[in-house]
């Protein structure tokens, strides 16, 4: 017993020992000074407040037309908005993030490892109306990246605001410059940025093409039935890969009062400047994605989304 208790004191006094020995130090680098925008700092979400958060619904009761759901389309919802620039170097991201207390409205520019993160856009608020980074898309050099800072309105406004001034991000410096346009809506570069395509924001709405180089343009008048006093509104452009086409959308009718509103769906030809309506009846439908094969991705108000012909509007399979 004498011989246990004496093997059992040195192992306690060993472990003792052990338990309050100095851990080496391990040599750092020296600190080197970055010539790189410095990252920021992620930031710790406020926690959840228990409270169930209600569905907005657009529209109460959603009605699609036999056109739209003959054959049945494919449903999706579009979340991301990230664009990567043309030489795939690069990404921005707009977002709006409900936080417990209001909300958090950025853009982040950046590049593949992101070593280097531009936030020309990052703010918080409160209530329903604020302006949020709308993107534009990127120039064919990669080097700039422009958006709108367009204004969410709290209650009534409008399908397709109208504007002039856009913002330009400078990916190399990280400086950021407005840029004027003509006053209209949907201003949107052809994909050689050859031209600007915008609708203007008058009674009679027409599509303008306007020439980077000399600065003329094309107006093409849009076939929109308005009654007397009502000024219609005409946006969403989307340019085709090859920038032989267009496509936008329109919408007419009483804004903000009671009277149904009309809404459109156009194709237009910029070889001899042809307009093809795709679409005219009671549902907001928009175009979103152009691909190669020549279809159209469109959505509608509640973020249904298919596919469809450009030149006929037809529904079709994915590409």
């Amino acid at each position: 017993n004498g011989i246990i208790k004496t093997l059992a004191y040195v192992v306690f006094i060993v472990l003792l020992v052990g338990c309050s020995k100095t851990p080496p130090v391990t040599s750092q680098p020296s600190p080197v000074e970055s010539t790189l925008p410095a990252v920021p700092a992620a930031t710790t979400p406020a926690p959840p407040i228990n409270t169930p958060t209600p569905q907005i619904t657009l529209v109460a009761e959603y009605t699609p037309t036999p056109r739209l759901i003959t054959p049945a389309p494919s449903e999706g919802t579009f979340f991301d908005q990230s664009i990567v620039s043309p030489d795939k170097e690069w990404t921005a991201l707009p977002a709006f993030e409900t936080l417990a207390t209001g909300y958090r409205v950025s853009l982040t520019v950046f590049n593949k490892d992101k070593s280097i993160i531009w936030t020309p856009v990052d703010y918080t608020g409160e209530g329903l109306g604020y302006t949020f980074p709308n993107p534009k898309g990127w120039s064919n050099d990669s080097k700039y990246f422009y958006y709108l800072e367009s204004t969410v309105a709290d209650g009534c406004g409008d399908f397709y605001p109208v504007d002039q001034t856009w913002q330009r991000l400078d990916v190399q410096t990280g400086q950021v410059d407005s840029i004027d346009l003509p006053s209209g809506r949907g201003h949107i570069f052809s994909p050689d940025e050859s031209y600007v395509a915008y609708t203007t924001d008058s009674a009679e709405v027409e599509l303008v093409i306007l020439t980077t180089a000399d600065q003329s343009e094309i107006k093409i008048p849009l076939p929109i039935i308005a009654a007397d006093g009502q000024i219609p509104q005409a946006g969403g452009i989307r340019w085709s890969p090859d920038g032989k086409q267009l496509m936008l959308a329109a919408a007419s009718g009483e804004f903000c009062g009671s009277s149904t509103i009309e809404f459109y769906l156009f194709a237009v030809q910029v070889s001899d400047l042809s307009v093809e309506t795709l679409y005219q009846g009671k549902d907001f439908i928009r175009p979103l994605e152009w691909n190669s094969s020549g279809k159209v991705r469109v959505m509608d108000w509640n973020s249904k989304s298919w596919w469809i012909e450009s030149e006929t509007g037809k529904i079709t399979t994915a590409p």
